[in-house]
């Protein structure tokens, strides 16, 4: 084992990308212990994308000293922190990087200081500390590097101690919070810090995670986390407030304390001229309405969590069928489209968020935990499909791409699909189904413009047929029946229509049962955030 008794900017970086690596593979098992504060399963996703955005760029600073590093990592994370786990995490960096402030390379006391730094800037940022969560981990971290640097001075003898250590915190964490008792899991937030402090030893010591040793699934002598779901049905979680605020001389506390009147779980962050809010509340609009007042509001994020929850409690069980010789993979961008797609018969969903393309390494990872050793890949998206031929010559197995342009398309094609049948009979009658399929998404306009002699106005519902802009009208109505008549239906046709980032859609929908009675009309949630519908008429 190697001897390191100082860390440079590199080192650091190293570090936390491996980090963020082992986060990503990991985030679904970090997501199932998700109860606290709200069981909305994403803990594991937001820490990974918070670590994603603070790395962003970072080629250009692997040569800068530690503390340089470390301020470019947590203005990065600051602003980029997702959750209450991500923005939690990015004071931890934001408190490192306070304690390496002109420190070209530190030691074990140095390092040792600058978790304390980080143990401070974290606790401070919480409306309401809670023991039992991700603080009481980062505590136990930097307690336990503390008292073992006296005994040694290199950071190699040291970490493997102190995770072992901190491990056992976590451990204890369902006897400090009894909703973690209850559903019989750690802290999910906690076991993302415990893949941290792993990354870093793994990188110390010049070893492989042993990740069975390290990663707390539910535990089934306990009340199983379904038992916990259920009970917890009926409650009402609210909103998750994200937003950024651009000002002069604010003040963390007056933040604070202007949030909490209408939220809760409330984490104040901030840098420079920017604080970062992240609180828990059931009217959103009064909490941005009250924080204007201190400057301009900037990348504005609101959740359901009612939703999200119901999502989480919802986790689909699949059955190993023995009699199945060909898998498919959906690439998908909404849970109401992943619901979908499970419900049908796709094997393993690559879930992306917003505009959000997945990478190799996701559709891999996916291709890798299917049964069958003949796949079939659904990019369901135009920019996608560079992805998943990539994916394809690296796999082991034997996958083939079926180059869906939607995801409504991907959803048509999977109606014949028979995972009992040999692949290439599969590829042969998917395809030949959505041949003559007629596939188009409505959107709203974020600015005025004009496309192909169509001119429309900032808000305009827009619909797009490969890649154009074809129609634009104000009213989403007017919109849905234009963009029907654009596809040219026949009587006794059918016509699936998908919502996205939409939520009241009765309306609508008894207003267009009603105008074609010849035609068919299903309608799904499909939850695409970047469409407000997408039509597929068969």
């Amino acid at each position: 084992m190697k001897t390191i008794k100082k860390l440079n900017g590199s080192d650091l970086l190293e570090i936390l990308v491996l980090a963020k690596d082992l986060i990503y593979k990991h985030k679904d098992q970090i997501n199932q212990l998700n109860v606290f504060p709200v069981p909305d399963g994403d803990t594991g996703t937001n820490m990974y994308l918070t670590l994603e955005f603070a790395l962003k760029n970072v080629d250009d600073i692997k040569q800068q000293s530690i503390d340089q590093v470390s301020r470019y990592v947590a203005k990065n994370a600051v602003l980029g922190g997702r959750g209450n786990s991500g923005v939690i995490l990015s004071q931890i960096l934001q408190g490192l990087s306070h304690g390496l402030n002109d420190i070209k390379q530190c030691d074990v006391n140095q390092f040792g200081n600058s978790l304390e730094s980080a143990v401070n800037a974290s606790y401070k940022s919480v409306s309401k500390p809670v023991e039992g969560t991700m603080l009481t981990i980062i505590k136990a971290f930097s307690d336990s590097w503390n008292q073992t640097k006296e005994k040694s001075d290199s950071f190699s003898s040291i970490i493997p101690k102190v995770c072992e250590s901190t491990q056992q915190v976590l451990l204890d964490t369902p006897n400090m919070l009894k909703i973690l008792k209850e559903a019989g899991v750690v802290d999910a937030g906690g076991q993302g810090l415990i893949v941290i402090f792993e990354a870093m030893k793994s990188y110390l010591c010049e070893q492989e995670v042993d990740i069975e040793n390290i990663m707390n699934t539910p535990n089934s002598s306990e009340i199983s986390l379904k038992s916990f779901v259920d009970e917890h049905s009926d409650e009402e979680w609210g909103y998750c407030v994200q937003f950024v605020i651009n000002g002069s001389n604010l003040s963390h506390d007056l933040v604070k304390n202007e949030v909490n009147k209408n939220g809760g779980s409330t984490v104040i962050t901030g840098i420079d001229n920017y604080v970062k809010v992240h609180t828990h509340s059931e009217d959103p609009g009064s909490i941005l309405t009250s924080c204007i007042t201190f400057g301009d509001l900037m990348e504005i994020n609101i959740e359901n969590m009612d939703k999200q929850f119901e999502e989480f409690s919802k986790i689909p069980e699949q059955e190993i069928n023995e009699n199945q010789i060909t898998s498919v993979v959906a690439i998908s961008n909404g849970k109401g489209f992943d619901e979908l797609f499970m419900n049908i018969g796709v094997d393993a969903i690559v879930s992306c968020k917003n505009t959000i393309n997945p990478s190799v390494e996701e559709i891999l990872d996916k291709i890798d935990k299917c049964n069958s050793s003949d796949i079939i890949l659904l990019p369901n998206d135009k920019n996608a499909i560079m992805s998943c031929e990539i994916a394809i010559q690296k796999s082991k197995k034997n996958v083939s791409l079926i180059k869906t342009l939607s995801v409504s398309e991907g959803l048509t094609s999977m109606i014949v699909f028979n995972n009992e049948v040999d692949i290439s009979s599969n590829i042969e009658s998917m395809q030949e189904y959505i041949k003559d399929i007629c596939f188009i998404s409505i959107s709203t306009s974020s600015r005025s413009g004009s496309m192909n002699n169509t001119i429309y106005k900032e808000g305009d519902y827009i619909t797009i047929s490969d890649g154009d802009i074809v129609l634009s009208e104000s009213d989403l109505f007017d919109s849905i029946t234009k963009t029907i008549e654009f596809m040219n239906p026949v009587t006794d046709s059918y016509l699936t229509i998908y919502w996205g980032n939409i939520e009241d859609t009765n309306v609508v929908e008894k207003k267009l049962s009603s105008h074609y009675e010849n035609i068919d009309i299903e309608f799904q949630k499909g939850g695409q955030q970047n469409f407000v519908a997408s039509l597929v008429l068969e």
